[in-house]
């Protein structure tokens, strides 16, 4: 059943403000292997200024209600969550997310198109604490796979104006801390990093807690196979997540990572075995901008395949 075009442009606000929890941070960074002792070590955290554990840049996903705060539970909508796999996502912080804040995530429907048999959803998200602060915004796109209507032409429905949340650097500058690489040692072209992971089912399962995200395309075979998957596949935001250590790891601080954004190219199959899947992450610093700030370009690769396109994170400098 094809999604509802008239839910473009509407807006789901959180119920009630998502506490951003130490043990939560920590659980986050767990699921993911990011031992960083920014989000683990409240001395090394406080040590480098910040109030109290700083959160991976991925952790937002966390503060957005439900499955990425969409109305799937509305029989109005259409939507069938297991039918549903992450096309790009994008996250842009004003500031670190760090334990103590609450956050209220809003979602705004933005555009809904189809692409042959599929439906592509874009929605954007607006984060803010308590006193009224924009922390931080996001945007992604879901694919929701087989559900256009065949007997319809192309559709493309966008938000009316007004309705999109506000775009990303419309706040103040960041006020996020700097990496201790010094922005004048780094050159156009030098590699950042080369590591692989490895992605076992033991993972997604850590993953689905500690995200919330608990679509069963993660963890059941037969749902997977149903949906036409070629297996339990890992979160796209996973994939993301475990990619990214690779830029924190050399930033060496997670507040310094300004903007991070992917396209999500293939899933990542997750064999039922001791093995698992391997994802391979190599790094290199593509541009330097104004301010300090270096965009890190990201090359992932799981079987020979590209997992993730334009996959880029804009790092603030010493």
């Amino acid at each position: 059943m094809p999604l509802n075009q008239a839910f473009v442009g509407r807006e789901f606000a959180a119920a009630r403000p998502f506490l951003v929890g130490r043990e939560h941070i920590r659980q986050f960074a767990r699921a993911i292997g990011d031992d960083n002792p920014h989000v683990h070590d409240l001395a090394v955290a406080r040590a480098a200024g910040y109030p109290d554990l700083v959160a991976p840049p991925t952790f937002l996903v966390a503060a957005i209600p439900g499955q990425l705060g969409l109305p799937i539970d509305d029989p109005a909508f259409g939507m069938d969550f297991s039918l549903i796999v992450h096309g790009d996502q994008r996250f842009t912080l004003n500031r670190p997310v760090v334990a103590g804040d609450e956050l209220t995530a809003v979602t705004t429907i933005t555009g809904l198109r189809t692409v042959a048999t599929n439906e592509v959803l874009t929605a954007g998200y607006e984060f803010r604490s308590s006193d009224g602060e924009l922390v931080a915004t996001g945007q992604c796109g879901l694919v929701s796979r087989g559900t256009a209507d065949p007997n319809a032409g192309p559709v493309r429905v966008g938000a009316p104006a007004g309705a999109e949340p506000a775009a990303d650097g419309t706040a103040a500058a960041p006020a996020g801390r700097s990496a201790p690489v010094r922005y004048d040692e780094v050159e156009v072209g030098d590699e950042v990093s080369s590591r692989d992971f490895r992605i076992r089912r033991a993972d997604l399962v850590r993953y689905a807690g500690a995200s919330g995200d608990v679509n069963p395309i993660h963890w059941n075979e037969k749902i997977a196979a149903e949906v036409g998957l070629p297996g339990v596949i890992a979160h796209g935001m996973l994939t993301m997540a475990t990619a990214g250590r690779v830029v924190t790891d050399w930033a060496g601080d997670p507040g310094a990572i300004r903007e991070y954004g992917v396209k999500f190219s293939s899933p990542v199959v997750v064999p039922n075995d001791d093995v698992g899947a391997l994802v391979e992450v190599r790094a290199a610093v593509e541009k330097k901008l104004p301010d300090n700030v270096a965009v890190v370009n990201l090359t992932v690769r799981c079987d020979g395949a590209k997992v993730l396109m334009a996959a880029k994170a804009k790092v603030q400098l010493a």
